[in-house]
């Protein structure tokens, strides 16, 4: 009777034990688990407006939802070529004096500047479409990137179409399906040639006005984004570098129809997906 005893009083400890254990592991992975949400991502842009486009709305849609943050820093020039970022690297070298980023900083000043996450290039959308007009431009800048900023991540913003009725489309004789189809090779091949991720905005805009008419993206110029669009292009953004479903964005910008605003994180989310299942 006493072994029986004994030994049950020694199986019962080590189940309460084991238990003890379990519960605390569970918390103490809950504790880890809302640490991790809690978390900023900094990024700067190499671009030009259609960068400040996507990124428009970006830090309001990030912090509606809860514990994240994000901090942007812009080394964007209106109608940028890659061919001219690459030139200012070249000319800051030559010229100490030549400060082309808010008139006060170099490219490699902005790349030494913080830590970032993201480094986003891109090229102008007017030439987005002639993977020709990439090389050997983005190499200078992709290399110069990853000489002053190892441990970011390039990320290669995916430009859009211009609208269907724009009057550059109609100067060039050119469908905006052709345009669309173009930039989606020119970015592609750019993205296999070093390895890098896509930002798939030209993607999502496309898919955007296949399944819905009535959602214009575009200001009156008709290849800049309106509100619909910065809308767009932020959610992706923020979906591609977060690793969060654009779903769980809470911010609508002033004077968007809360189903439209609906509309566009869901494409935003479809997009994402579709582009991991090609991956």
């Amino acid at each position: 009777m006493m072994n029986l005893s004994i030994r049950w009083l020694i199986r019962s400890l080590f189940v309460s034990a084991a238990c003890l254990f379990n519960l605390t592991t569970v918390y103490a992975g809950e504790t880890a688990n809302n640490k991790s949400e809690d978390r900023t991502v900094k990024i700067l842009t190499v671009g030009n407006s259609f960068a400040d486009n996507a990124c428009t709305y970006l830090q309001q849609i990030t912090e509606s939802v809860p514990g994240l943050s994000i901090e942007i820093t812009r080394a964007n020039l209106g109608g940028c070529s890659l061919e001219r970022h690459a030139s200012l690297i070249e000319r800051c070298k030559e010229d100490d004096g030549s400060k082309p980023y808010s008139n006060t900083y170099c490219l490699e000043d902005l790349l030494k500047m913080d830590t970032y996450d993201f480094v986003t290039i891109q090229q102008v959308s007017s030439l987005s479409f002639m993977p020709e007009s990439f090389e050997p431009y983005a190499d200078v800048l992709i290399q110069f990137i990853r000489k002053h900023a190892p441990p970011s991540e390039i990320m290669i913003h995916q430009t859009w179409a211009y609208g269907a009725d724009s009057p550059r489309l109609m100067e060039w004789n050119m469908l905006r399906d052709e345009m669309h189809n173009g930039l989606v090779n020119s970015y592609q091949v750019l993205a296999e040639r070093y390895g890098l991720d896509i930002l798939p905005s030209g993607q999502a805009f496309y898919r955007a006005t296949r399944e819905s008419e009535n959602i214009d993206l575009w200001t009156q110029d008709r290849y800049h984004a309106n509100m619909n669009g910065c809308y767009l292009a932020g959610c992706v953004w923020f979906g591609k570098m977060f690793g969060v479903s654009p779903q769980k964005i809470k911010f609508v910008p002033e004077g968007m129809k809360p189903e439209t605003a609906s509309f566009l994180r869901r494409i935003a989310t479809q997009e994402i997906r579709a582009t991991k299942k090609q991956d």
